[in-house]
């Protein structure tokens, strides 16, 4: 009778001590999660997705700042100088002048005609400007890198219109040629604008704002006189 009683005193004891010992695993175990749920929270944060594509939402102050190196130095790149606005300006004076030199002599309308003679006086006259901003700066218009790099820009394109405006004849040549003068001045303006705002050069942004008010007068005219060849 003591016998069993013993024994079953031995195993109450050991079944309290199995317990306590789970128990206290248990608490340990927690204790560790709550130690380590901050660490998994801030990696968490920092990694997603979400917040990486929405800008002000990173956490971490050096990615920003790498972005924003990013965007400058990306921005940076693609400001032209003033030598190739320049440069680019004179190009394509000189195209339109032999463009419009060709319409005087082959256009079927006098109209045409006396607008292709405008083409030449004013584009005569722009050229005389980005040369004498050019001499103010000390940029070479002939010899530069930025100039040849223009010269074989501008050059590709005045021969893919000439070899179009060559092959056309009478009323034919008449709407490619005005066809072609609104789209160039259309392009021209657009891209001067954008030189405007990104150049830091005073005597260019001056120029480009002299001359985009003419290349506008070209583009509305070229649309008038369409409109009549096409009636």
């Amino acid at each position: 009778m003591h016998t069993l009683q013993n024994c079953s005193g031995k195993r109450e004891l050991v079944i309290a001590q199995l317990m306590m010992a789970l128990l206290a695993l248990v608490l340990a175990s927690c204790g560790t999660s709550k130690d380590q749920a901050p660490a998994t929270s801030a990696t968490v944060t920092a990694t997603t997705p979400l917040e990486a594509a929405v800008p002000g939402a990173q956490p971490a102050s050096t990615n920003k700042s790498s972005t924003a190196r990013a965007h400058t130095s990306s921005t940076g790149s693609s400001i032209p100088s003033a030598g190739l606005i320049l440069s680019l300006m004179h190009q394509t004076n000189l195209m339109e002048i032999e463009l419009g030199k060709m319409a005087r002599e082959k256009a079927a309308s006098s109209e045409v005609r006396a607008y292709a003679d405008q083409l030449v006086q004013d584009h005569t006259n722009i050229d005389r400007m980005v040369v004498a901003t050019a001499q103010e700066s000390g940029i070479d218009l002939k010899n530069g890198p930025e100039a040849h790099q223009a010269v074989r820009h501008e050059t590709a394109r005045e021969k893919e219109l000439e070899r179009k405006l060559k092959s056309a004849q009478g009323a034919d040549f008449d709407r490619l040629f005005l066809k072609e003068t609104s789209a160039d001045h259309e392009k021209l303006i657009r891209k001067l604008q954008q030189d405007r705002q990104n150049t830091s050069d005073e005597g260019v942004e001056t120029l480009i704002e002299k001359v985009i008010p003419v290349l506008e007068q070209h583009r509305e005219l070229a649309q008038i006189l369409m409109k009549k060849e096409q009636a």
